[in-house]
């Protein structure tokens, strides 16, 4: 029994955590050794045998880190390397080589690997490095910016955070435009009259509050979870919030 095999039938103590890993080996013995070893341990990985397989995958699917054999047909380890480093430097990157002299270590880090491991490696040691490169990146990749509220004026609609779309009438955009080119921003109640074309009178003031409350209801009628964000400044104007809880600024 190899000493990453399991002797209670269990999968041994993994990262615990989901990793995007590609494995591209050309010989299918060790490609399936660390394809079925790292599923022991809780890690998914996908096996491909060359560069093209590699770039193939790539352009489909999410990957976090490509464990990368330098002897490969065709374009070898070294120059994918180099190139993904230049195409995906967020990418990880692990060699995995028979090579294991000093320069061939040197040529691998240089080229754009992360780590280096010669070849037999030990699933264990490898899920671990796995885990702590993983750990590493997610440190340095920007979080996602949040989903926004955004007018599109061609088809004049409202689009949630979510994607859902509200048909507006041209004075609820009217009205909506001036807040969400300052959101965060008390915009003045007067500058809403001009967008509406309304003479700034209690009517006016009356009109405006009624077709707000018409709109809310209409976005909560499309998207429940999602309610119109606009919060109002007495005796001032409204302003249109990122969430509930903001308060306008000045």
């Amino acid at each position: 029994m190899s000493a990453d095999q399991p002797q209670d039938g269990k999968p041994l103590p993994g990262p615990g955590r989901e990793i995007r890993v590609v494995a591209c080996e050309d010989q299918e013995l060790m490609r399936q050794y660390l394809v079925s070893g790292l599923a022991r341990v809780g890690i998914t990985c996908v096996g491909v045998c060359d560069g093209l397989m590699l770039d193939a995958h790539l352009r489909q699917h999410s990957t976090d880190i490509v464990i990368l054999d330098i002897g490969l047909p065709g374009e070898d380890g070294y120059s994918i390397a180099t190139r993904l480093r230049q195409e995906r430097p967020l990418l990880g990157i692990i060699m995995l080589t028979a090579r294991d002299q000093t320069n061939d270590r040197v040529l691998g880090l240089d080229c754009g690997a992360d780590l280096y491991f010669a070849k037999p490696v030990d699933i264990r040691e490898l899920a671990s490095a796995l885990g702590s490169l993983h750990r590493r990146l997610s440190l340095t990749r920007p979080l996602p910016a949040p989903a926004q509220w955004r007018l599109d004026a061609r088809r004049s609609c409202l689009m949630t955070p979510s994607g859902t779309e509200v048909a507006l009438t041209d004075n609820e955009h009217r009205f909506l435009a001036p807040l969400l080119e300052e959101p965060g921003t008390v915009v003045d109640r007067d500058l809403l009259f001009q967008a509406l074309e309304q003479i700034p009178d209690i009517y006016a003031v009356r009109r405006m509050e009624t077709m707000l409350s018409r709109l809310r209801t209409k976005v909560l009628k499309a998207s429940p979870e999602e309610p119109l964000p606009v919060r109002a400044r007495h005796g001032r104007g409204y302003a249109f919030l990122s969430s509930a809880g903001e308060e306008p600024g000045q």
